[in-house]
């Protein structure tokens, strides 16, 4: 090796000593291959440019077809970090969760209620958020926006696991030309246009991406699974502690207002009531009549259709519902009836968005019953996750969507 590598550092100075050597016969000869090796290069020069060219050519034919696809399909892209007022109120938002800011949370959250800061209170305790990215675009009104912010969660007792996080915003301008979330009801308009934009295909693929991210992270840390059950039931006790205790100081203040007579001790405790189980509904499995009591040989008041929902008085043990028609107690037959808990007080601890069509059941079961149905997009709260099935808010009630069918954004 060591001799060829002279041989090749000295190949100019032997080559030169042969040229002058042997010129009047090869000199003729080496000059045509010069001028060959000159036409070789400036041949793979044009064939190289020519390449290019054409490569750039089909760059742009793409991005121009890519282009006119959207315009014909309608959607409108998300920009990313492009809006530096809308990626502010982001991040101010998600210090405030962070931090537990409850003062500042109204200012830039509207309709935004105290149980609902009481809940972030507690919240922020345990959690801590960091913005990576705010995806966007205007909305159904002027300076309204859709915004899409990708962040990451860590929990307190795993400061080293950064779970993948994406929630979903509607975000408009108030009568001062401040941006704020709207936290309230939205008209028809506004939810039909975030529903299409929830189902571009942008939106989907940054749920896609989320989605694996996130599950990428359980699957090497299980035990965070484990502590956000754990985690969710502290909340949930804490914040009911807390509401307990406020609805009780206003009905002191009340009480105090008005110059009521303070009642004796003895008294206070006859006069203790219970607390209102929650209401429980129930929704016919099929057609059924509804009687005038628990008889098949009752009067016939009316008749359920499969879905039909009804608030329950009672289950009886004769194997009969004594229900709420038309303002009126009647009865069903219970094995016609799916029992279905009302979702009044449950706390939310995050939110799904369906990936495709998805079956809304009121069973964690496949075979349950079907009590409505979610589209790509689709966004629902969610009060727990386990066994594979997410317990959602669905009109008021308590249901089931299988977890494979859907993004789960845990708060």
């Amino acid at each position: 090796m060591k001799n060829v590598l002279l041989k090749i550092k000295n190949l100019p100075g032997i080559i030169g000593k042969f040229i002058l050597r042997y010129s009047k016969y090869f000199f003729p000869g080496f000059a045509l291959i010069i001028t060959a090796v000159i036409v070789v290069l400036a041949l793979n020069h044009r064939q190289r440019a020519e390449q290019k060219r054409l490569e750039q050519e089909a760059l742009e034919a793409k991005l121009a077809e890519e282009a006119a696809a959207t315009i014909e399909s309608g959607e409108v892209p998300l920009e990313e970090n492009v809006d530096e007022k809308l990626a502010s109120l982001m991040e101010t938002f998600y210090t405030c969760l962070s931090d537990g800011n409850t003062d500042k949370l109204p200012e830039i959250c509207e309709d935004i209620d105290e149980s609902d800061l009481i809940k972030l209170n507690e919240q922020s305790k345990y959690v801590d958020y960091t913005v990576e990215n705010v995806y966007s675009q205007s909305g159904p009104e002027e300076g309204s926006y859709i915004a899409y912010v990708y962040c990451t969660v860590v929990f307190d007792r795993y400061p080293d696991i950064e779970l993948p996080g994406y929630n979903g915003f509607y975000v408009r301008t108030d009568a001062d030309g401040n941006l704020r979330i709207v936290k309230g009801e939205l008209t028809d308009q506004e939810n039909e246009y975030i529903s299409e934009v929830a189902s571009q295909d942008d939106v989907r693929e940054l749920n896609n991406k989320v989605n694996v991210e996130y599950n990428d992270t359980v699957l090497e840390h299980p035990e965070i699974l484990d502590y956000l059950m754990e985690l969710d039931n502290v909340v949930s006790t804490s914040v009911g502690e807390r509401i307990a205790e406020m609805n009780s100081t206003i009905a002191s203040a009340t009480q105090e207002d008005e110059g009521e007579p303070e009642v004796a001790e003895e008294e206070q405790q006859e006069e203790e009531v219970p607390a209102e189980p929650a209401v429980i509904y129930a929704t016919a499995t099929t057609r059924v009549n509804i009687r005038a009591s628990d008889s098949a040989n009752a009067e016939r008041v009316g008749e359920a259709m499969t879905g039909d929902k009804f608030e329950v008085v009672e289950e009886l043990v004769n194997g009969w519902t004594k229900i709420i028609y038309d303002g009126k107690e009647a009865y069903i037959k219970s094995d016609y009836l799916s029992m279905i808990q009302s979702a009044e007080g449950q706390p939310t601890i995050g939110m799904l968005t369906a990936k495709s069509e998805v079956n809304i059941r009121s069973l964690p079961d496949s075979e349950s019953e079907k009590v409505g149905a979610l589209v790509a997009g689709d966004q629902l709260e969610i009060v727990a996750v386990e066994d594979g099935w997410c317990t959602v808010k669905f009109e008021d009630m308590l249901a089931y969507v299988n977890a494979d069918y859907v993004d789960c954004t845990i708060f």
